[in-house]
């Protein structure tokens, strides 16, 4: 039935939101052990089995601890809901390829999504996932090798390297940029690293067009800090989360996400500014 894949995926991606807020809740913190059994965040009480439920678990308790009836946290939730989506939502742009394919583009959703809230949490991006995710890459290029269509999976090594220097070679000219100028690490070395696992990710040229997407919504959660969070021109704004959820957006819908609502007529807007400087060199754009 054609809908079997699709309730498996989206079950296999709540799976993945749930790994992704244990993992973010325990990784960055020492005393926290990456495995074990599950307390509360807000007491430290040991959880029964059906509150370790993704989401269920969450309705359970009514959004409240059972144990000190603290308000949990809406995070949770809304991670496993936004996974338990997002991997069957990936599933059309990739069903005509061999599976492994979409199951490596779910396995990047998922690294960016633990990436992506750790930074947004405790404003840290760990070296060791972003050297796991190149290695994976990298020896992921080297035994697909060459494909069919590159807008799916890297063309190959030379895609990945081409990728990786692009996108990390603009972040670092950012970040000595930044630093001449505030006379300070106004970008972490971190976000750097992320570029650059970012090109090996989709390699080129889809690693260009992520990156362009992620300083788009960089730019629009800014907006949104200074003009209803409080927040002044030189506090920090979690970059790096919105470099992975523009990641994830292109891993899920492809080049096709610069066509939807404000995206598109953004697109619309550069297409127009392009054709009309390259009118004034006198060359005709199709």
């Amino acid at each position: 039935m054609i809908i079997v894949p699709y309730l498996l995926a989206a079950l296999v991606g709540l799976v993945a939101g749930w790994l992704t807020n244990i993992i973010a809740e325990r990784f960055p913190l020492a005393d926290r052990p990456l495995f074990g059994s599950l307390h509360c965040v807000r007491c430290n009480q040991k959880l029964a089995w059906r509150d370790h439920l993704p989401i269920v678990g969450f309705l359970l308790q009514r959004g409240k601890c059972r144990y000190c009836s603290k308000a949990l946290p809406w995070r949770f939730p809304i991670v496993e809901l936004a996974l338990t989506l997002a991997f069957p939502l990936a599933y059309p742009l990739y069903a005509s390829q061999p599976l492994y394919v979409y199951l490596v583009n779910c396995f990047y959703i998922f690294l960016l999504a633990v990436i992506g809230l750790i930074d947004w949490r405790y404003r840290l991006i760990f070296p060791v996932m972003i050297y796991g995710g190149c290695i994976f890459g990298i020896i992921l290029a080297l035994v697909a090798g060459p494909q069919p269509d590159p807008q799916l999976l890297p063309d190959g090594l030379g895609s990945v390297a081409i990728g990786a220097a692009i996108d990390g070679g603009i972040f670092l000219i950012i970040y000595w940029v930044a630093y001449a100028v505030y006379r300070r690490r106004a970008m972490g070395w971190g976000d750097v690293l992320l570029a650059i696992l970012i090109g090996v990710t989709l390699g080129y040229p889809r690693a260009v067009s992520a990156l362009f997407l992620g300083a788009v919504l960089g730019g629009l959660v800014a907006i949104g800090f200074y003009l209803f969070g409080g927040k002044r021109r030189r506090d920090f704004i979690p970059y790096g989360t919105t470099l992975c959820i523009g990641v994830i957006l292109i891993l899920i819908w492809g080049q096709a996400i610069w066509n939807w609502g404000p995206f598109g007529v953004l697109t619309i807007l550069m297409q127009v500014i392009f054709r009309t400087v390259m009118g004034w060199f006198g060359v005709e754009v199709y």
